[in-house]
């Protein structure tokens, strides 16, 4: 698929009318915090290919990220179904100024584990995006510089999201109804720690929901026969 067709679904994806996160189009999601005053300095996770949908032509996307503690800054390896195929690549969303980034993309397939990874560099205030397809060994990284705030100060990324993003009819998402995100890994101030999740929706779509299976692992799940 040619490259200018993605960043006008990327967009259809990932932009949306209102103004800041978790934002229209999200339909199940668990989101992670920790400590006041304490950032995220690496989150790490794995999940499946899901299977391909018996209707074809939908385009959405489970992921997982980081954001900023005004909900208004996103780092994403994003997963997506771009309506005959499944991809990935790593994703930058920032409302305000808006401003879009995309890595270089790369298909996958049904079965395939991802690793996906975020990292912070101190050295220059930014993070790192990994995001890998075990099976074949693809990788890509991207480097998003941490914007600063009206008085010159770095944000602080605090929260994690897994997510399953856009809505569209229940029999064109995954027939196996199902995708679970494991052996999560999540530092704060460069110390491992277990987050506070809480589970919700925005777009009550086809029962989608996540659940915090254990402190390492989280499923979202979803009916298509509704």
């Amino acid at each position: 698929m040619a490259k200018f067709v993605i960043l006008i679904l990327v967009t259809f994806l990932f932009v949306s009318v209102l103004s800041q996160d978790p934002a229209d189009g999200w339909l199940g999601y668990a989101a992670g915090t920790y400590q006041p005053g304490q950032v995220i300095t690496y989150v790490e996770a794995k999940w499946k290919v899901g299977q391909n949908p018996s209707v074809g032509g939908a385009f959405f996307s489970p992921w997982f990220g980081i954001e900023a503690s005004d909900n208004l800054n996103l780092i994403q390896p994003v997963n997506p179904w771009t309506g005959d195929e499944w991809m990935i690549y790593n994703e930058y969303f920032q409302w305000d100024p808006e401003n879009n980034i995309d890595s270089d993309s790369h298909v996958v397939q049904p079965g395939d584990t991802l690793f996906g990874s975020v990292t912070f560099n101190p050295n220059d205030n930014s993070y790192t995006m990994s995001h890998t397809d075990l099976n074949d060994g693809w990788t890509v990284n991207t480097t998003i510089p941490i914007q600063q705030d009206d008085n010159g100060n770095y944000k602080n990324y605090t929260i994690i999201y897994f997510v399953m993003e856009k809505v569209w009819n229940c029999n064109q998402y995954p027939p196996d109804g199902q995708v679970t995100f494991f052996d999560i890994k999540v530092e704060y101030n460069n110390a491992q720690v277990t987050p506070k999740w809480q589970t919700s929706y925005v777009d009550d779509v086809c029962n989608c929901r996540a659940h915090i299976v254990d402190d390492s692992t989280i499923q979202i799940t979803w009916d298509t026969s509704l």
